[in-house]
């Protein structure tokens, strides 16, 4: 057998591992969780072949080890030591080690728009205090010859980091745990990942303050109302609101800034034709070889398009053009490095032997729940960097 044979063969069983994994992981979320995960698993799957290392930056090696640590969580080894949880849990639970910890995250930044482009932020404690400037923008003055300065009164918000416990619980078949090695990795770094991306793109845009306040909801964000009777998501002007949207925002952060939409309502602005049945935008909105460039994410997730200069992000938390209404703030216009990210403490994970997962008793199933534990924060810093687009009221 030659090598182009062996090498076949390989792929092929490759192939059949990852679609009994997409299967059984479909089984105990959902069918579009676990194709959207085995997309990540392929991507890191393809970077191994081509770079010799996938984002997460770990050997296959580190990849075993980290299994270890799942199947001893699962009761499949050892005990799991209840001391290495800082909140007690009779069940067992292990810590993921920090080079586990880091692959989940880099996998988060990723796919997700908030782990990319917030600005980070260590905590030491539950609770951080950070600045959140609301004044006016400083300009100082320019004195006189034997002249006193006027003092500028310099008004700082109350913005608290408060690290809140997310949690990502999920089942994998006790078969599973014991066949499956570096592939298993792969799937549940791709699980973790994912899912953190997706709660804090989620809290930090469209939160409503269970438990954090995103862009979309924040009091003090600028809010640009379309004209009257521009009471519907489609009505927003690719030109003339565009302009006006990114002249609510200072010059001093448009360095960095991006839209936020959903991705049906930019197929809606990106479409809009003039009279003649021409497309206003060029090229219908793609993306300019300048931006992509510039991209905020750096060589995470890429722009879907381009409106007014500066690159468009689809979010599916933000409001669907389904969604449509009147008085709806529905897209976002700003800098995600005012929006402050923080974690405190170790990722852990551990595991459960019974109770109802996903509507089913794992117990009977022969399954067991594995528990991902991370404690993070998240708060609107600068809202002056932000400005929201609200449909009119009529």
């Amino acid at each position: 057998m030659d090598q182009k044979q062996l090498e076949l063969i390989k792929s092929q069983l490759q192939t059949a591992v990852e679609e009994v994994m997409e299967k059984r992981l479909g089984e105990a979320v959902s069918p579009l969780v676990a194709k959207e995960t085995r997309a990540i698993v392929e991507k890191m799957q393809m970077e191994r072949a081509i770079f010799g290392k996938d984002m997460t930056g770990l050997s296959g090696e580190q990849k075993s080890q980290f299994v270890d640590v799942v199947r001893a969580a699962a009761g499949l080894k050892v005990k799991a030591n209840e001391a290495l949880i800082s909140e007690q849990d009779n069940r067992g639970g292990y810590l993921v080690s920090k080079e586990v910890e880091s692959a989940i995250l880099r996998i988060a930044a990723s796919v997700g728009l908030v782990m990319s482009q917030a600005q980070k932020w260590p905590m030491g404690t539950d609770e951080k205090a950070i600045p959140s400037y609301t004044g006016a923008f400083l300009e100082g003055e320019f004195l006189g010859v034997d002249a006193a300065g006027s003092v500028t009164g310099i008004t700082f918000g109350a913005a608290n980091l408060i690290a809140k416990k997310w949690q990502l619980a999920f089942v994998v078949g006790n078969d599973l745990l014991v066949d499956a090695d570096v592939q298993l990795a792969d799937w549940l770094l791709a699980l973790g990942g994912e899912a953190l991306a997706n709660m804090t793109d989620k809290q930090g845009l469209v939160g409503t303050g269970a438990p954090f306040v995103g862009v979309l909801n924040h009091p003090d964000v600028t809010v640009f109302t379309l004209a009257s009777g521009k009471d519907t998501f489609a009505e927003f002007d690719a030109v003339i609101d565009t302009a006006d949207t990114i002249a609510q925002v200072e010059e001093s952060v448009l360095d960095g800034a991006a839209w936020y939409m959903n991705r049906t309502v930019w197929a809606k602005v990106r479409t809009q034709k003039d009279s003649a049945g021409a497309f206003i935008l060029p090229q219908a909105g793609a993306v300019s070889a300048g931006v992509l460039a510039n991209n905020p994410t750096g060589g995470g997730i890429k722009p879907m398009g381009e409106l007014g200069g500066f690159p468009v992000f689809t979010s599916k938390h933000l409001p669907a053009n389904s969604a449509t209404a009147v008085s709806t703030k529905y897209i976002v216009f700003g800098n995600l490095k005012a929006l402050a990210f923080g974690e405190k403490g170790e990722m852990t994970v551990s595991q459960h032997e019974s109770g109802t997962f996903g509507g089913k008793e794992i117990a009977l199933a022969d399954q067991r729940a594995l528990v991902y534990k991370k404690r993070v924060a998240l708060v609107v810093a600068l809202p002056a960097a932000f400005v929201v687009v609200k449909t009119a009221a009529s």
